[in-house]
């Protein structure tokens, strides 16, 4: 049974927040709401830096590994299931939630200075994901515009669409760290509110895909 009688979190404490019911809602439901973001389009530097800030607020949520790449994954089933799956946005969008998992792992530590390390997140969690993503177009996929560019290719999208990602990384992963903040000390103090007001916003999420897409 999720516990929640939850108590002010002290930010520089150690020990991650319990994992209560309202945390995990939220992981859904900003899953839910990148998929939804993936379903309406745009820029595609626009899209990475809501996905970028939305795993901000779900690692300061639940800070733990596994957790980013937990929220790309209901972002990836949001999307195939209200849109026809394309291998490329869907691949995308699992790699810069893995490689944001990977970053976050080894930097997001209480022993440095929190919006320091949640910026350097974001920059290294950008780079890697379009590393990995070009890396899978070019020799696992072998898409045919990937594939004929090789390595020059791979470099190319890592430095120009990694620098892009970064650059909104500075900005987007500091301000989501700071909006998983004060929702942690709001939700706090009525945590059956907040899972409610979570639960809610994310059937309504849901209820809008097929709309979106």
């Amino acid at each position: 049974m999720y516990q929640y009688d939850i108590q002010p979190e002290n930010q520089d404490s150690q020990q991650p927040a319990r994992l209560t019911g309202w945390r995990l809602a939220c992981l859904l439901l900003l899953g839910s709401a990148w998929g939804l973001t993936e379903l309406v389009g745009g820029e595609t530097v626009w899209l990475t830096a809501a996905a970028l800030c939305g795993l901000a607020v779900a690692r300061t949520l639940v800070n733990r590994p596994g957790s980013s790449t937990a929220v790309a994954a209901i972002a990836v089933l949001f999307k195939s299931v209200n849109t026809a799956p394309f291998i490329c946005h869907l691949a995308g969008i699992a790699l810069l939630g893995f490689a944001f998992d990977l970053a976050a792992s080894l930097l997001w530590r209480d022993d440095r200075g929190p919006y320091v390390r949640a910026a350097s997140t974001g920059v290294v969690g950008a780079f890697l994901s379009c590393l990995f993503f070009a890396a899978a177009m070019v020799w696992i996929f072998e898409y045919g515009y990937w594939a004929d560019g090789g390595l020059a290719r791979v470099g190319e999208h890592t430095l120009y669409s990694g620098g892009r990602g970064a650059l909104a990384a500075v900005v987007v992963v500091p301000i989501g760290l700071w909006l998983g903040r004060r929702l942690s000390r709001r939700a706090a103090f009525h945590p059956r509110g907040a899972l409610r007001t979570a639960v809610m916003a994310c059937l309504a999420v849901w209820l809008l895909g097929p709309w979106a897409g």
